[in-house]
């Protein structure tokens, strides 16, 4: 998100919307590495204190289809577990190249 400004004008007011919300979840501009640290560890404790044990997922992506799906009560898809999330996708995606 800092470098919105290089997205196509169009995509502006939504790019400075996602800047809002995460401001309001904790996660302001302009923190450095550290202070992203620990504004990612207080979101998560306090997303832990909010949920009861049994109603959330404290979930790692690397770990794949099966903790979600078993979470969910689904069954594990036959298609690979999607393994993409890139910046560069993500400004390709944006600004309409893909």
């Amino acid at each position: 998100m800092a470098q919105r400004d290089g997205a196509p004008t169009e995509m502006q007011a939504w790019l400075e919307m996602g800047v809002s919300v995460l401001a309001k979840t904790g996660f302001p501009g302009g923190l450095d590495v550290a202070g992203l640290m620990r504004a990612f560890a207080a979101h998560n404790e306090a997303v832990k204190s909010a949920i009861p044990a049994q109603r959330l997922l404290v979930y790692q992506v690397k770990d794949g289809w099966g903790p979600l799906c078993a979470f969910l009560g689904a069954p594990v898809p036959a298609a690979p577990f999607p393994r993409t999330n890139d910046r560069a996708e993500f400004w390709d995606l944006v600004s309409g190249k893909k």
